[in-house]
């Protein structure tokens, strides 16, 4: 049993669970007209050969075996199984009119539904961030959560533990936006040379969305994490009186190169996204093979939809793994980015640098400090905007795209 196994058992058992919750599957909401269909016989033997489309080809029709109670002959190409429909409605689809919507129109749809959904999960899960980005600073390295938690209640109130919203809200949309624009046109670019679903292909994409991302918006998440920081006085370090006298002192202080630190962290943070694309792609891809065989068993035709369900298990599944293999450089950005102490900043040579003085001076468990909150944080968070993005895709998928 390989890695890709263990996973997909992880998202059944998940669809298992919250299947209730989430119990339509797209394929079985859309028209015939819209329904996706093999276009390709697999000739595997482990991928067995569902149905090809070939107009030149003249039709053959067989009757229906005598144990089918339908009376309906149905068209069959290449195998006598009969193909039983999973639609309502009959023939009454033929007769719908076809909708169309501009390439424009689609691209901006395709960008905001995932910057939308971002947005709303960031707004409910910025109290982790909050008490993750504490963990993981120098003030409070070596403190529980939950002594966090109450020395965030003590400061602030409840409102600490939305600092940093502002930015956040500000910021995710165009973030979110531009890495899926930027992964779904590499994707395209990449295709046919590495076609779309192998693992070069998502790799490549799912980095580049990184760079782009990270780049465009590296000064919004370094005064988020200013703000977000408790300082600590002894050491010389000052609150910032709001978002815009944090931008000033930065400004002053430190340069326009003040906003770009942890940049460095943050492109080599860029492999978790591919790494978390490359186990996306390759995870629906056996799931949509293992999906079909079932159907191909039950007469159904195949479809290249699962269900929100399982879209949403895949997502946390790959995000799970991703953010694990990857989260040191979280703790190395987050030093990077803090305020100095004694007016002197230690951590300023660059990414492995700042791991290596991290483990030296606070063993290699500091390396993972705040990786439990913040799984809790990412996991769901990137499971719902890539639900979000699959949903919205299979919903244009139905439209026409015109000039």
């Amino acid at each position: 049993m390989n890695f890709l196994d263990v996973l997909c058992i992880f998202v059944w058992l998940g669809v298992c669970v919250e299947g209730r919750f989430f119990s339509n599957q797209i394929g079985n909401s859309l028209p015939a007209l819209n329904f996706r269909t093999h276009l390709s016989v697999i000739q595997d033997e482990n991928r067995p050969a569902f149905f090809t489309s070939n107009r030149s080809s003249p039709r053959k029709y067989r009757r229906r075996p005598s144990n089918i109670k339908e009376d309906n002959e149905v068209l069959l190409v290449g195998s006598p199984r009969t193909i039983k429909s999973d639609l309502r409605g009959g023939s009454a689809a033929a007769t719908q009119v076809v909708r169309t919507m501009t390439s424009r129109r689609m691209e901006s749809l395709k960008l905001l539904s995932a910057g939308a959904a971002g947005t709303v999960a960031a707004c409910i899960t910025n109290p982790l961030e909050v008490v993750k980005t504490q963990l993981q600073s120098s003030n409070s390295a070596k403190c529980h959560p939950s002594e966090i938690f109450k020395k965030i209640f003590d400061a602030d109130g409840i409102p600490g533990f939305w600092r940093g919203l502002p930015p956040t809200l500000i910021g995710i949309i165009p973030s979110r936006s531009a890495y899926f624009y930027a992964y779904q046109k590499m994707k395209t670019f990449l295709n046919p040379t590495l076609p779309e679903g192998s693992p070069p292909n998502a790799l490549i994409a799912g980095f580049t969305a990184g760079i782009v991302g990270n780049t465009l918006t590296n000064p919004i998440w370094m005064v988020r994490t200013r703000m977000q920081i408790l300082v600590d006085s002894a050491a010389g370090q000052r609150q910032y009186s709001g978002y815009g006298d944090a931008i000033k002192t930065i400004f002053r202080e430190e340069g326009i190169g003040g906003f770009y630190k942890g940049i460095s962290a943050s492109y080599w943070g860029c492999a978790e996204g591919a790494l978390q694309f490359l186990i996306y792609e390759q995870l629906k891809t056996k799931l949509i093979i293992r999906q079909n065989k079932q159907r191909y068993e039950e007469g159904l035709r195949p479809s290249q939809e699962l269900s929100k369900a399982t879209y949403f298990w895949a997502a946390a599944a790959s995000k799970a793994v991703a953010a694990v293999a990857t989260y040191p450089h979280e703790v190395a950005r987050t030093r990077m980015r803090e305020h100095a102490r004694a007016g002197v900043f230690k951590y300023q040579k660059g990414m492995w640098e700042t791991l290596g003085v991290l483990a030296q001076e606070e063993g290699f468990k500091s390396l993972y400090s705040g990786m439990g909150v913040h799984l809790m944080k990412v996991v769901p968070n990137s499971a719902l905007m890539f639900l979000t993005y699959e949903v919205v895709r299979g919903w244009l998928d139905k439209y026409e795209v015109v000039e």
